[in-house]
């Protein structure tokens, strides 16, 4: 059973600061094109969303987001054209698995160097089943790390442990999967939401609570996170 973590990306859909899942693609000539998402979407869909979006454009090339599991990154492409530039707005590039959000030029593959921010994979989860909680809870969207939407209400929350490489801890307490609005996959051959008659089916709903352990040096391959996750009713 394979288990990850993936957030949502903050999308607004105009041209202001809000819409911070952008990115600008660079064909000769030059043919300038910017990707953005018009709401907010899972990683997962936003890489579907980019990719209609620039093969709907006047750029001359067919172009492709896959996420390569290998690389835990982001995979751009193209083919139809000579070559193709690439930059990124804000930190969506962290996101995404990419050190830089620009020097990607003179290619037509670009793949994320390091450990994408928006999603992890190869994780394991435990937690027992969604528990109705009547207190008040704040849940937060979040854009750029920032505050976006507050909201006060009752939630199911599932108390969870999240257990991930010691390698990507750093990377996961400093990722979009440790705020805001998140998707966890108990098994990611269960594409449908959790529910009393299906336990193996995701969890969609908004970080609570995420408290990473201190590393046990006897130790060298799992570490755990405490995270909490409230599920709207």
């Amino acid at each position: 059973m394979s288990t990850r973590i993936e957030a949502w990306l903050w999308a607004s859909g105009g041209t202001d600061l809000d819409a911070t899942a952008t990115f600008v693609v660079t064909e000769p000539g030059p043919v300038v094109y910017q990707a953005r998402l018009d709401q907010p979407y899972l990683l997962t869909d936003a890489l579907t969303a980019w990719q209609g979006a620039l093969n709907a454009s006047a750029l001359a090339g067919t172009y492709s987001l896959t996420w390569d599991a290998a690389a835990q990154a982001v995979t751009i492409s193209a083919t139809g054209v000579a070559s193709f530039a690439v930059e990124f707005s804000g930190n969506l590039h962290k996101a995404l698995g990419f050190s830089t959000a620009t020097g990607h030029t003179g290619a037509l593959t670009y793949t994320g160097d390091q450990q994408a921010l928006a999603r992890f994979d190869a994780v394991r989860w435990s937690t027992s089943s969604l528990m109705p909680d009547e207190s008040p809870v704040a849940t937060t969207r979040y854009r750029h790390g920032r505050a976006r939407v507050m909201a006060w209400h009752t939630l199911d929350v599932a108390q969870g442990t999240l257990f991930i490489s010691d390698s990507r801890l750093d990377a996961f307490a400093a990722s979009y999967c440790a705020a805001g609005r998140v998707r966890v996959y108990v098994d990611e051959s269960v594409t449908t939401a959790y529910a009393h008659d299906n336990l193996g089916g995701y969890l969609d709903g908004f970080v609570l609570r995420c408290e990473t352990e201190e590393r046990d040096e006897r130790r060298t391959t799992w570490s755990r996170v405490m995270l909490d996750i409230g599920v709207a009713r």
